[in-house]
């Protein structure tokens, strides 16, 4: 009679653990089912950043294959910045990564308008890389580039990286400036120790999927 009671008693245990867990497996999809219902429309647009952003690397690369760009990257600058510009950014993205660069100083065609060859050679280009400064913002040539690459950027997209040679927040910017500075993220420049290795590591990172393979 004991040995009975003990079997049932080991009997109600088991089932009453089964019970249990049935409940908290249950109780767990309830949770997951209610937090999937609650943020669906968030899910969906992570889901829809996700697949665009694979999309477009895969339109990039195909684009590539496609189109033979003259230039890797179209850099625009203000002249004052040139100096920066031959002394940090040539000798790393020309020499130490391969890339392929237009700079005005250099590869502009003589007797062709200012116009058009600032059109040819932004379309002549990959990628887009401006270098934002106080210098940059009171130049005309540099705005009218600012605004070109913008019409630009809404067709091809990834196109344009921003450095910064200054805090934005230091000096004037213009409108175009502030429009792109607020809904692009940008990479400001800094000497010393990590704050340039930081510089450099960010740049390579969007300038990635150009670099050639060594």
């Amino acid at each position: 009679m004991f040995l009975l009671s003990a079997q049932a008693c080991l009997l109600s245990r088991t089932t009453s653990n089964l019970i249990t867990s049935v409940i908290c497996i249950l109780l767990f999809f309830f949770f997951i089912f209610t937090v999937v219902f609650g943020y669906r429309w968030h899910i969906r647009l992570v889901f829809y950043e996700i697949c665009r952003a694979r999309s477009a690397r895969r339109d990039r690369e195909r684009r590539r294959r496609q189109i033979h760009y003259e230039f890797d990257v179209f850099v625009s600058y203000a002249e004052e910045d040139l100096p920066w510009v031959q002394r940090e950014l040539l000798p790393a993205l020309e020499a130490r990564w391969g890339l392929r660069l237009c700079i005005h100083q250099r590869d502009f065609v003589p007797g062709k308008h200012i116009v058009d060859n600032i059109a040819d050679c932004v379309d002549a280009s990959d990628r887009i890389l401006m270098v934002l400064s106080p210098h940059f913002a009171i130049s005309p040539w540099c705005q009218f580039e600012l605004r070109y690459c913008q019409g630009i950027a809404m067709d091809r997209d990834d196109v344009m990286v921003l450095v910064t040679l200054q805090d934005p927040g230091s000096f004037d910017v213009t409108g175009s400036m502030m429009a792109i500075l607020r809904t692009t993220t940008y990479i400001q420049w800094g000497e010393g120790g990590d704050v340039t290795d930081s510089f450099w590591g960010r740049l390579r990172l969007a300038l990635d999927d150009i670099i050639p393979n060594p």
